[in-house]
């Protein structure tokens, strides 16, 4: 016989449930409702670094030629983030900048001094993009060679047949130049954008952060450190061309000597913060501040093993997710002081590991959706650090010379 007033511990607990029933439900219906469709005058993703094309290229290697299954094999097991033109279009993703490397000019040949062949090497990886751009990709991108079909294409709303994601040509490693300024205006000419100073190796023009030891072959010097005389002149030069200078892959010197030299606004097209991941591939929060007071732009590279620190690349392959990319993201805003000095380098396509909830480009919506959350559902800031920030950096300072 239950006491006056005494509730048993079945009773309790029926209640209990039942009138937490009633919080817990609602709100478990609520985080399940999708949130509206994103509007078709909004944008989706302007990438500022992503290498649609290198398999391609790297199929017509001598190598690969020689033995096209292990290429195969190559591009199947390491290349695991996938930028496709025809999903891509899909998503409508806005603007793609294509980075041309060419892994034989920089990694076959060691020392300092780049090849003097790279150039010509370099434009046939511009001619390959422009043959696809014309023929297979040709219902999905189209090539932006100048600012004025930059516009054009922007100006043509997603779902509207003639809808095309616009590409612009960026060269990764200043390598490509063999070493002169001669082929720099054919390059402007044929529509670069942006252009890295310096890659994995360093080649005569910036030294590179500690991404690979340097290999000299014998007899040669020893890397100058920081930013050299040839690398003073091409930022000049890449200034006078109406270029942007990419400092992404400099070491802390080099981008110490760049932020000296420099006189218009430069770009970080895939970075990460190093108070977050302590690589020597990122930027300290002075660096980024300081390029973002020049009016420059930081796009958060989508790598979680260089935005956090994780054990090793097998953990980040493991673990690394969009809340690393989200966190790098809310960290740059937080130490620039806005929001509009932020933008995306997805890095895809180039034989990183991306987020496991992203590994491919055309699955950008699910980015977009954390960065909703975490800002509170500020689709105008949203959209702004996806692609209209970067899309107005390039209108103010991508100018070709005439």
């Amino acid at each position: 016989m239950a006491l006056p007033g005494i509730v048993s511990r079945r009773r309790f607990l029926r209640s209990t449930l039942l009138s937490c029933a009633g919080l817990i439900v609602p709100g478990a219906a609520a985080a399940r409702t999708p949130r509206p469709p994103w509007p078709t005058g909004r944008r989706i993703l302007c990438d500022l670094h992503v290498h649609a094309g290198l398999n391609e290229w790297l199929r017509e290697s001598p190598l690969a030629v020689r033995a096209p299954a292990m290429a195969r094999l190559a591009s199947a097991s390491l290349n695991t983030t996938k930028a496709t033109w025809r999903a891509c279009h899909a998503a409508g993703v806005d603007v793609m900048a294509v980075a041309h490397f060419n892994p034989f000019d920089e990694w076959v040949s060691m020392p300092t001094d780049p090849d003097p062949e790279a150039p010509s090497h370099t434009l046939r990886m511009l001619d390959q993009l422009e043959d696809t751009l014309a023929g297979p990709a040709a219902r999905y991108a189209r090539l932006a060679r100048d600012p004025a079909t930059l516009e054009a294409l922007l100006a043509v709303p997603r779902g509207d047949p003639r809808f095309r994601t616009a590409v612009l040509h960026s060269l990764e490693g200043a390598h490509a130049l063999g070493g002169s300024l001669d082929s720099l205006p054919r390059f402007a000419r044929r529509g670069v954008a942006i252009v890295t100073l310096t890659h994995f190796f360093d080649k005569g023009v910036a030294s590179s952060a500690n991404a690979f030891p340097f290999f000299p072959d014998a007899g040669s010097r020893s890397p100058r450190r920081g930013l050299s005389p040839f690398g003073r002149d091409l930022i000049q030069a890449l200034e006078t061309q109406g270029m942007i200078a990419d400092v992404t892959h400099a070491s802390t010197t080099a981008l110490e000597d760049i932020l000296a030299v420099a006189r218009r606004p430069l770009v970080a097209t895939h970075a990460a913060a190093r108070t977050l991941g302590d690589h020597p591939y990122s930027l300290y929060d002075e660096h980024l501040q300081e390029i973002a007071r020049h009016g420059g732009l930081i796009g958060v590279i989508l790598y979680p093993y260089v935005l956090s620190n994780y054990a090793s690349p097998a953990a980040a392959r493991a673990h690394g997710s969009l809340r690393d990319v989200v966190r790098t993201i809310r960290h740059v805003v937080k130490v620039c002081g806005t929001h509009r000095v932020v933008g995306i380098g997805s890095d895809f396509s180039g034989y990183i590991t991306g987020p496991r909830e992203l590994r491919r480009l055309d699955r950008i919506a699910v980015l977009r959706e954390r960065l909703l959350e975490e800002f509170d559902g500020d689709a105008d800031l949203v959209e702004d650090i996806l692609a209209r920030n970067a899309i107005q950096f390039l209108r103010r300072n991508w100018r070709p010379a005439a």
